[in-house]
């Protein structure tokens, strides 16, 4: 993937300003980052699945309990919700350990955190102790929480996905319930306002129905019923890139796409020192590779070749 130094030399080339005469870099990388962010928003190609299971991170002690030996077992519970990506695609046991003092557990921690976990269980099995249990914490994952309705898009953990700064956009909203994925409906927030959200305290079950209210990054989804309990949910979302600072920092952006930076980069700049005769050049060129690498990314294919849906 095409560093921030790269995108510069290729702004500067454009620019024929390799000597840095007429911009200072850090108005081209200024310019850059608005042609990353337009790219996204122009395209929707960065599109990303929050997590709805992670890996094991931490331990609780709930009890102490009496009587340990220096060595007890603890038995995570198998992975409850695999992923289906690799390279554990049914998912990794998680596996952790306990610290004994006096007999009592006095601390555990997670040895290995596995992956797919949604609800992690724990148990502890010792010759001699009684009575101790641990609760287990896994990394940040994507859930309806019993009597919430509304889920702004900036609470959504962006962490598993380095270089993407915020969901601007939410395409669809599925739940898992009973090991059943399903897509609720979307209506207008004034339609849910007026004839969904009737009972909003009363009525708690499986969510049903959904709006949004708000837009870009300052979005959120409203659910109803309001969730009975923890469900996992999984957002089909738009992002936006992360702001390139370094050479090290993340370009989220996938190819095709990031050949397209510095053509907008460059009209931005064009703009900037108010050559308008390059500046519109630039952006027609930048709007005919941006049609190119979009359609050349979009194949056309036929839902079933054998003529069934």
């Amino acid at each position: 993937m095409p560093t921030l130094n790269d995108y510069i030399q290729d702004v500067q080339t454009f620019l024929r300003d390799s000597s840095q005469n007429m911009l200072d870099p850090g108005d081209i990388i200024k310019s850059i980052n608005r042609a990353r962010r337009e790219i996204a928003l122009r395209t929707n190609c960065l599109r990303i699945l929050p997590d709805i299971s992670a890996a094991c991170m931490t331990c609780s002690v709930v009890a102490a309990g009496s009587g340990y030996s220096n060595t007890p077992t603890i038995t995570l519970s198998a992975p409850d919700f695999p992923s289906g990506t690799g390279p554990y695609p049914g998912g990794a046991q998680a596996s952790v350990s306990a610290i004994v003092q006096s007999g009592t557990i006095a601390s555990a921690f997670v040895t290995y955190g596995g992956s797919g976990y949604f609800q992690p269980t724990a148990s502890i099995t010792d010759a001699t102790g009684t009575g101790a249990s641990i609760t287990v914490q896994t990394a940040a994952i994507n859930t309806l929480n019993e009597g919430q309705e509304q889920y702004p898009f900036s609470d959504v953990d962006l962490s598993p996905f380095p270089g993407v700064e915020s969901i601007y956009a939410v395409q669809s909203v599925s739940i898992i319930y009973a090991n059943y994925r399903y897509s609720i409906p979307i209506y207008s927030f004034s339609a849910y306002q007026a004839k969904i959200r009737n009972y909003p305290f009363q009525y708690q079950y499986v969510p049903a129905f959904g709006a949004q209210y708000g837009q870009g990054t300052s979005g959120s989804f409203f659910l109803y019923p309001l969730p009975s309990q923890t469900y996992q949910y999984e957002l089909d979302c738009y992002c936006l890139p992360s702001d390139l600072t370094t050479n090290l920092s993340v370009e989220a952006l996938p190819d095709p796409w990031t050949d397209a930076v510095a053509y907008w980069a460059a009209h931005l700049s064009y703009l900037q020192i108010q050559n308008y005769n390059a500046a519109k050049f630039y952006e027609d060129m930048f709007e005919r590779r941006l049609q190119h690498y979009s359609n050349a990314a979009r194949v056309s294919r036929a839902v079933n070749i054998y003529g069934r849906y």
